[in-house]
């Protein structure tokens, strides 16, 4: 259960991420969100033809990358987002008995997401942070990633599948 100094603070988180959101656009207010937090990724991963990639992608070591492979949907810890249709977090994959045969467990040690649904319940894809070395997700505030993730989708902000360039 969140204090009232707790919500407050994501009070003013959001209200900081929807001026950014509102001002400089989607990416760069996810790396605002970003900031926030001890991890290198943010992304809005989006599912298509059995393979996901991140719609809106930010790297804090590399900000000029603007894209995640694209990778079997499987392959990606969002898979448990997709299934639950709720929040799926991963402390250290390789400490992480549900994640033993995962492609991606020696990859991405670390992961917190949640779903990004429609008003009508479906899915658009998964909100995330994500790292290459362990992290607490208990350090995210997930009030705030929730309400981001709404606001993502009201506003229409989560762009489509990435087509590929030929």
């Amino acid at each position: 259960m969140q204090t009232l100094s707790e919500g407050l603070r994501t009070c003013e988180h959001f209200e900081q991420f929807a001026q950014t959101l509102e001002s400089k656009g989607a990416r760069e207010a996810l790396a605002y969100i970003l900031s926030l937090s001890a991890y290198r990724f943010i992304g809005v991963f989006r599912f298509q033809d059995g393979k996901a990639t991140a719609a809106l992608h930010y790297d804090r070591e590399n900000p000029s990358v603007t894209s995640s492979a694209e990778v079997p949907d499987t392959a990606t810890y969002c898979c448990y987002v997709r299934e639950s249709k709720g929040l799926f977090t991963v402390a250290n994959a390789l400490d992480d008995a549900r994640l033993e045969s995962h492609p991606a467990r020696n990859a991405v040690l670390a992961y917190c997401g949640i779903p990004v649904m429609d008003p009508d319940g479906q899915l658009l894809g998964t909100l995330c942070h994500y790292d290459v070395v362990p992290r607490d997700p208990d350090t995210l505030d997930i009030e705030l990633l929730l309400q981001v993730a709404s606001r993502l989708q009201q506003g229409q902000h989560i762009p489509p599948y990435p087509v590929a360039s030929a």
